[in-house]
């Protein structure tokens, strides 16, 4: 999960990109059933335990979709979800909603809610290409190319405002401190999206995933594994299916509460991929709030 805030009393937002890591207490794995009392012949000719599909945790999981992450080059993933917009004083904290970490309906006050997409492109080491829509005056376009970074769209009058909303600005992505509001209001740029489930906690990984099948997605066959939570401020079941190919790289993570999609993550694995910079920038300088560390619950 990662909290927006806005400096002095903007609209906030929250943008919530797939993972499980920040999820609350997730259920105990059901204990293993004990083993009816067999006599020493038949305990011999027994053959050894091995491990099976079913057998698979969500730590299983995580290690197998972060080794093969490394190895990617270009890749694209599509979020969308839904966001709370509204006005807050300055120093107000955002309220969690959307995909995988928390959800609409997991909040004591319910909220106007709008859907959001959000477009990560990744063409490793250096360029990245950012689109968000849902978010209003957080809207924006980025791309990040060597170390300057380029955006233009609505959130522009927060970073720079005198400068019109179409027009592209340039920032040295250098002295965007990681973590700062700077970075959080764009969705964590100019660091690279982490592998999913890279985060889980180690008191998650005993979980036992579900075996949900295989779908098609973008010509890849992918396995999908579900696996279940519960939201700590209402005690809602909310569901998880995770999807990987054959080579463990990740499909989609969908998020589910009442039986309604509340979250959905999807990733496209590339050959190639193209990233321009724009032709022509207007170099701003970070203003000095939007440099300092995101304030954090």
């Amino acid at each position: 999960m990662i909290n927006y805030r806005t400096p002095r009393g903007v609209a906030l937002f929250v943008l919530v990109l797939a993972s499980l890591v920040a999820c609350g207490p997730v259920p105990e794995s059901t204990p293993t059933p004990a083993q009816p009392t067999v006599s020493e012949s038949d305990e011999q000719a027994t053959p050894p335990v091995v491990a099976t599909p079913e057998m698979l945790t969500l730590g299983d999981l995580s290690v197998r979709i972060t080794n093969a992450w490394g190895d990617l080059s270009a890749y694209r993933i599509t979020s969308m979800g839904a966001s709370v917009m509204a006005s807050a004083p300055p120093g107000s904290s955002s309220t969690p909603v959307g995909h995988a970490s928390a959800t609409p309906g997991t909040t004591p006050v319910a909220r106007e809610r709008e859907t959001f997409t959000f477009m990560r492109e990744v063409l490793l080491p250096d360029r990245q290409r950012q689109v968000v829509s849902g978010f209003g005056a957080n809207d924006h376009e980025a791309i990040m190319s060597g170390d300057r970074l380029f955006v233009r769209g609505p959130v522009v009058a927060q970073i720079a405002p005198d400068a019109p909303v179409d027009t592209w600005i340039s920032v040295d992505q250098t002295l965007i401190p990681d973590g700062s509001v700077f970075s959080q209001l764009l969705g964590g740029l100019p660091q690279a999206p982490s592998a999913p489930l890279s985060a889980l906690p180690q008191r998650l990984w005993p979980q036992q995933v579900r075996d949900l099948g295989i779908v098609r997605v973008n010509g890849r066959d992918c396995q999908v594994w579900g696996a279940a939570d519960t939201a700590q401020a209402t005690g809602m079941r909310l569901d998880y299916s995770i999807a990987v190919d054959a080579d463990n790289l990740p499909c989609f993570i969908e998020t589910s509460a009442g039986g309604a999609v509340q979250g959905y993550d999807e990733y496209e694995i590339l050959d190639s991929l193209t990233i321009e910079a724009p032709a022509a920038a207007t170099p701003v300088s970070i203003l000095p709030g939007l440099a300092t560390p995101a304030a954090r619950d």
